[in-house]
Order: C-alpha cells, then structure tokens, then sequence
C-alpha cells in the first residue's frame, strides 16, 4: 500500500483513541481485546472523512462503551462462579 494513500492520524488522535487501553491493567486479557478493539475503531474513524467534531467525540463513546462492555462481561463471569 503506499503510504501517501493512507491519511495520518496525529499523535494526539493516538491518546484519545487510545485511552481504553487502561483496560489492559485493570481486566487482563478480556480488557486488552476489548480496549484495542475499541482502539482500533477509533483510529479507523479518525482516517475517514466526518467532520472533526465526531472524530473527538466518537472515541470517548467508543471507549465508554468498551469500559461498560468489560464490566458486563466482569459481572457475568462472576456470577456464573458463584
């Protein structure tokens, strides 16, 4: 692929994108899936077209929604242990 065709993301696109990844600390191997995941779908947001004010706000959503998807996933493991 050439590296002209692909848009560059700044640094700081980067650590918004990529706050979920504390999850990595907290939720071990499901939070490290889920907070690249959400990575991932930030970064790739923030390659397209839409307007800047939803390549910012999308990844906050984007994370609060992987943060929520780790606790479901938290609580119904520990549930199905009990």
């Amino acid at each position: 692929m050439n590296q002209s065709s692909t848009p560059q993301v700044p640094i700081w696109a980067h650590l918004l994108c990529g706050w979920p990844l504390f999850l990595v600390a907290v939720g071990g191997a499901v939070g490290g899936g889920l907070g690249g995941l959400a990575y991932g779908i930030s970064i790739s947001i923030f390659k397209t077209n839409v307007p800047m004010p939803v390549k910012i706000i999308a990844p906050v959503f984007i994370g609060m929604a992987a943060v929520v998807l780790y606790f479901v996933i938290a609580i119904t493991i520990f549930t199905a242990i009990q």
